[in-house]
């Protein structure tokens, strides 16, 4: 087998060329010994049918960046989390349930305040109903904020919550809860 080298005098460029002699019938095939042929490389510059290639396809695609989608109308998702922590304070509901809704500062002191309303003695009144929404008022304050105000009738009890609303990752997440 036999192979030639071409050198080129620039350093930057280097092109190789091997002839391979076909193996004989009835013997496997092996490795070759030698590298492959490769095409001349260029380091360090651009040849200008390289460079042209490039703007050719920089012009056939434009980069457009896209908006983000509008977020959606926040309402349902804050009446959901604020029932969903009037059972957490009522004992029905565990608080890592709301984890994804709410950050994790809401998320501690929500698990705090049901701890202490465990402890606490109370007098559990029997026939529970569900929490239900009674009225909510959402106030956008741009495209990223919102806050909510919402009235829950808890068993017969009427509890008011606040909460603010904010962009995260492309959803809305409770950053601040207030609950009467």
């Amino acid at each position: 087998m036999s192979s030639t080298v071409d050198h080129d005098p620039t350093p930057a460029t280097r092109a190789v060329t091997v002839r391979a002699v076909p193996p004989r019938p009835g013997m496997p095939p092996q490795a070759p010994t030698h590298p492959p042929r490769v095409r001349k490389v260029h380091l360090g510059r651009e040849s200008t049918t390289e460079r042209k290639a490039v703007d050719d396809l920089a012009e056939a695609r434009p980069v457009v960046e896209q908006a983000a989608p509008p977020l959606p109308d926040p309402t349902a998702m804050c009446c959901s989390v604020v029932r969903a922590a009037v059972e957490v304070l009522r004992g029905e509901r565990s608080a890592v349930q709301l984890a994804r809704w709410v950050t994790p500062a809401v998320l501690d002191q929500l698990t705090e305040r049901a701890r202490l309303l465990r402890e606490a003695p109370a007098q559990v009144p029997s026939g529970r109903r569900p929490a239900q929404v009674r009225r909510v008022r959402v106030d956008r304050r741009n495209e990223t904020a919102a806050e909510v105000t919402v009235i829950v009738e808890d068993n017969g009890r009427v509890r008011a919550a606040a909460a603010r609303l904010e962009a995260r990752r492309g959803q809305w997440r409770v950053a601040v809860l207030e609950l009467g």
